[in-house]
């Protein structure tokens, strides 16, 4: 049996993690290694109910970190299943042995919890997995997800599934359409990154972010050493660009076996409140650079996040030469590029963006109808 890797990033969400992490535990596919990142919560029992399940299921390791935001916890699943850390055990708590990082620890962790039972020595064993999957922990998969996956990974890079939205009160279902529904995917197949380049053209969309939406092949992601990139918001889009733009073979599967809440104080809708009480760790800096306008702090992250995002690709796409990787670079990277513009309307730059601006303007270009864009595809296969 093939093994997966189930990655759970966790911040304050007392109120979801139970159902999540049993949506987990109770697959029908078994063979899993279940890594839980708790990111500095502050909420009175999302570390517990993680060190609960940890005793529960022999299959969990939990870390435990500073909180760095989401592309940290998950960096620490990706790092840990490279073989990035080397460990020490220093203590026993409650029938869980606990483990530290020695020398580099990059994502600040403090302490790491397994089930003492379920370890063959002192010594923590890294298994080698053979795909990778990223499950947010307010949203929770059907019980037969992994299943589903595992069993269409063969000579597939990535595999690409849907989802269905559930709403909390207070959150308005507005009959959005998943990404799944809008690039008329209806029927399972193998598409390649230029096909998915050319049906984004098509339908009038460069959505291209992607982390919980599938399943990975880990050999793969391992040859790419691609990470999340940290302390910024809209992570998925620098991740989901590039994995998308290496790979030769991308899985369509118009199942929705991911159920992503949707909540008031989630990442994805910032209405919350930011006080000097609560504000997290990592957004901390940019806080007080802003004299505590959490409004326009936000802001600022926004845009600072869509023009570190930009520099990056540029940066990756540089050594790209294949057809898939250019078709995905000219149907998304001038789009995501003209966002990143965002950033010249802030008078404070405390990331010293700003002076990067020249960088980006190179890249951008102006949309192309799709109609002439069809005639172009024509006349270069006519000359070529």
């Amino acid at each position: 049996m093939k093994k997966v890797g189930v990655v759970i990033p966790i911040y304050n969400v007392e109120k979801y993690l139970k159902e999540c992490l049993d949506s987990v535990i109770n697959q029908t596919y078994t063979n899993l290694e279940i890594i839980l990142v708790n990111d500095g919560s502050t909420d009175k029992n999302s570390l517990n109910i993680a060190k609960e399940y940890t005793l529960k299921d022999k299959r969990i390791i939990l870390f435990d970190k500073k909180n760095g935001g989401l592309s940290s916890a998950r960096n620490v699943g990706i790092e840990y299943f490279y073989g990035e850390y080397e460990t020490q055990c220093i203590e026993n708590e409650n029938e869980l042995n606990v483990f530290k990082i020695i020398g580099d620890n990059p994502q600040n962790i403090y302490k790491i919890y397994k089930y003492k039972n379920a370890l063959a020595s002192d010594k923590l064993e890294i298994s080698k997995i053979d795909y990778i999957i990223f499950l947010d922990s307010d949203n929770y998969w059907e019980l037969n997800c992994i299943e589903e996956c595992v069993a269409r990974m063969q000579n597939v890079d990535v595999l690409w599934f849907d989802h269905a939205c559930i709403y909390d009160d207070g959150i308005e279902d507005k009959g959005q359409k998943t990404r799944m529904n809008v690039f008329n995917f209806t029927q399972e197949c193998t598409i390649t990154p230029r096909d998915y380049a050319k049906q984004a053209i098509k339908v009038g969309s460069r959505d291209i972010s992607f982390s919980w939406g599938g399943m990975i092949d880990f050999s793969f992601l391992k040859q790419l050493k691609l990470k999340f990139i940290n302390k910024i918001i809209n992570e998925d889009i620098h991740f989901g660009m590039v994995l998308f733009a290496s790979a030769d073979s991308i899985y369509i599967l118009p199942k929705r076996l991911y159920l992503c809440r949707l909540r008031a104080n989630s990442i994805s809708n910032h209405d919350k409140k930011v006080t000097k009480a609560n504000v997290s760790e990592y957004f901390k800096d940019l806080y007080e650079a802003f004299g505590e306008n959490a409004k326009e702090a936000k802001n600022y992250l926004k845009a600072a996040s869509r023009m570190i995002t930009a520099l990056e690709l540029i940066e990756f796409f540089k050594d790209q030469k294949s057809e898939n990787s250019q078709a995905i670079k000219e149907a998304f990277l001038p789009f995501y590029v003209k966002k990143a513009l965002m950033i010249k309307k802030f008078k404070k730059d405390p990331l010293n963006l700003k002076e990067k601006l020249p960088i980006i303007k190179p890249f951008i270009q102006t949309k192309i109808p799709y109609d002439l864009w069809k005639i172009c595809q024509k006349i270069k296969g006519i000359f070529r």
